[in-house]
């Protein structure tokens, strides 16, 4: 198969989140909407990554293709996310990633909270159709503009939550982090490109709270927005303060995570 026959379905799967300065774009979430022979090909976790890390997961999945392929459609999706008024940030190593795939693991609740060095506190609220929940736990990748380096962060849970009409939902816990700039209002979307060729990416709204020393993070994407607040509402979280698209951020650092 050709590298550009296969660019498509590699797009789905490495494309699932962004967190890059000055908009944190933390997760870009991709649902198949079939089930693609060649999908097969590219056995990836999604992976919530810079829009930079195309050009190094790309070297990955399209071995044979030529680097002046990959920076370009690397090129291409980061200038159409600059439009929409983010910025991707450095690119993620490739051992970087093995490694946060690797030690992302199914857990118990209890299993979870054994792992985390915060109190977790799981979703109530959640809306009456939900049907199915898995936990997973991985560390994040942290990047540090002090040092310039990618390092492994510590863990975050992911409840996943499968609904009657086969809809699905992420929901976030991690450490509550007092000195993170306030994140992004707008999770940005990478979809196949269009018969032209050019990127289509669309953004889905972002809400963030906080339960004591927990962070939770809701994407509103197969939930709705006054789903998740009544989610958040339940848990008697307090919303967190979140900045528009092309508003400029001053975190220090950026952060990939690796999603079930």
């Amino acid at each position: 198969m050709s590298a550009d026959a296969r660019i498509p379905t590699a797009l789905d799967a490495m494309i699932r989140g962004i967190v890059a300065p000055p908009v944190p774009l933390d997760a870009i979430h991709r649902r198949a909407r079939s089930a693609r022979a060649t999908r097969a090909a590219f056995p990836f976790l999604r992976v919530a990554i810079a829009a930079a890390a195309l050009l190094a997961i790309g070297i990955v999945a399209f071995p044979s293709a030529s680097s002046a392929l990959i920076q370009g459609i690397e090129a291409r999706y980061r200038a159409a996310l600059q439009a929409l008024g983010g910025v991707a940030g450095p690119p993620v190593p490739r051992t970087i990633i093995a490694s946060l795939q690797s030690q992302s693991t199914a857990a118990t609740l209890q299993g979870a909270r054994s792992r985390v060095r915060f109190t977790l506190v799981p979703p109530v609220g959640l809306p009456r159709d939900v049907v199915a929940e898995t936990i997973r736990t991985a560390p994040s990748g942290t990047y540090s503009k002090a040092t310039r380096a990618w390092t492994i962060g510590p863990v975050y849970v992911t409840f996943t939550y499968r609904r009657a009409d086969g809809r699905t939902f992420d929901l976030r816990a991690e450490r509550y982090d007092p000195q993170a700039a306030p994140t992004g209002r707008y999770m940005f979307e990478a979809l196949d490109p269009a018969a032209d060729g050019s990127p289509r990416i669309v953004r889905h709204r972002r809400l963030v709270w906080r339960n004591g020393d927990q962070t939770m993070t809701a994407i509103a994407q197969g939930i709705g927005v006054a789903e998740i607040e009544s989610i958040r509402h339940a848990m008697h979280g307090i919303a967190l303060p979140q900045r528009g698209a092309h508003a400029n951020g001053s975190g220090s650092r950026s952060t990939v995570y690796v999603l079930p």
